[in-house]
């Protein structure tokens, strides 16, 4: 059969901060904080060094990196290293403005960059985004075909927290996407090139917010590095129509029944939140569990669909976090996870990792 390829452009504008962690953390050593001016500044670590040896303060610097447990602005001002000086080896600079007590910070979690130090979104993460999402309609659109998954995944016995229902998501989904025996996955057919580059300008400093049903908040010392709300992205996408059994329309329509799913069965327990109704996506890290899974469709028309939700997720904690999270409460609040995962972005609370997508 000959290939017959679709070219089209897709653009996410970041509704609520997206972070898209590239696996790195800089520690209170690595980065300069400004508390006067709620400013991060970003070492340039080689261009540090070479100060540091310049300036005869590098044996003093690998001491301090040693035996104290003071961020680095402690140490710079107890060498008398000011701002001009620090300029020299200052990657970029960060607003914190939005940040909590400022002395619980201490990792920061990086945005992936490409070899330049441009923030970017890999093709995979919006690709693994739509992968759930299209997922998510087919299971929709005829929940009789997945009964015996629903089945079997009720009825998973726990073994192990890495490998917990690995094996029958991934018969859901091989079945899912090749209708026929043996044959190619058709997500194979869709492809997704990485984003082009943007600036640092567009990246801002984001703490963890969880807001509970009731709208009590709590504020965590987890920073990321995160885009600004408002930030466009853009990205080209590919459909192989000899390998992949779905169109543009249909990823259209099951972004949109993917998000009239999550408000119903997920974000409209949070009285205080907004219920985006088309053309949305929640994408990357700190979005929350619903928006990448599929269990909620999957257990729609189940009378025990937020009991077994919030037995998986516990079933996936460490005995602390167990104790920490206290999923065994999601039952009697009416939803699984019993929290909503927001940011702060110059004064105003946002949903992690909301976009709006549009695919022309």
């Amino acid at each position: 059969m000959k290939k017959f390829l679709e070219m089209h452009q897709v653009t996410l504008t970041a509704i609520g901060p997206v972070f898209i962690g590239s696996g790195k953390m800089l520690m209170k050593k690595e980065y300069i904080l400004d508390k006067k001016n709620r400013q991060v500044s970003v070492v340039d670590l080689e261009k540090f060094f070479q100060f540091l040896n310049r300036e005869n303060k590098l044996e003093s610097y690998e001491q301090f990196v040693l035996k104290e447990n003071a961020p680095l602005h402690v140490w710079l001002k107890k060498h008398g290293i000011v701002n001009h000086h620090i300029k020299e080896f200052t990657a970029y600079v960060l607003d914190s403005g939005d940040l909590g007590e400022l002395n619980r910070v201490t990792n920061m979690a990086l945005f992936q960059k490409d070899p330049y130090g441009r923030p970017y979104i890999p093709g995979s993460s919006l690709k693994g985004a739509l992968r759930t999402i299209v997922l998510g309609n087919k299971i929709c659109s005829n929940l009789k075909n997945y009964e015996e998954d629903r089945r079997r995944i009720c009825a998973a016995k726990y073994w192990h927290r890495a490998s917990y229902l690995s094996k029958e998501m991934a018969d859901l989904e091989r079945r899912a996407f090749s209708s026929e025996k043996g044959k190619k996955n058709s997500m194979c057919g869709l492809r997704i090139s990485d984003s082009k580059p943007l600036s640092v300008k567009n990246l801002t400093l984001c703490q963890k917010v969880d807001v509970d049903v009731k709208g009590k908040e709590n504020d965590l010392p987890i920073v990321r590095e995160c885009l600004k709300p408002g930030t466009e992205v853009q990205f080209t996408m590919t459909i192989d129509r000899g390998e992949c059994d779905f169109s543009v329309e249909e990823i259209r329509q099951s972004i949109n029944i993917f998000l009239q799913n999550y408000n119903e069965l997920f974000l409209e327990k949070f009285s205080s939140e907004t219920l985006f109704e088309k053309n949305v996506i929640y994408l990357g890290g700190g979005a929350g569990f619903v928006s990448k899974t599929v269990l909620h469709p999957l257990l729609k028309s189940q009378p025990q669909r937020v009991r077994t939700v919030s037995r998986v997720i516990d079933s996936t904690l460490s005995r602390d976090a167990k104790n920490k999270h206290k999923h065994f409460q999601d039952e009697r609040l009416g939803v699984s996870p019993h929290v909503c995962k927001l940011t702060q972005f110059e004064g105003r609370l946002y949903q992690m990792g909301a976009c709006r997508i549009e695919i022309v």
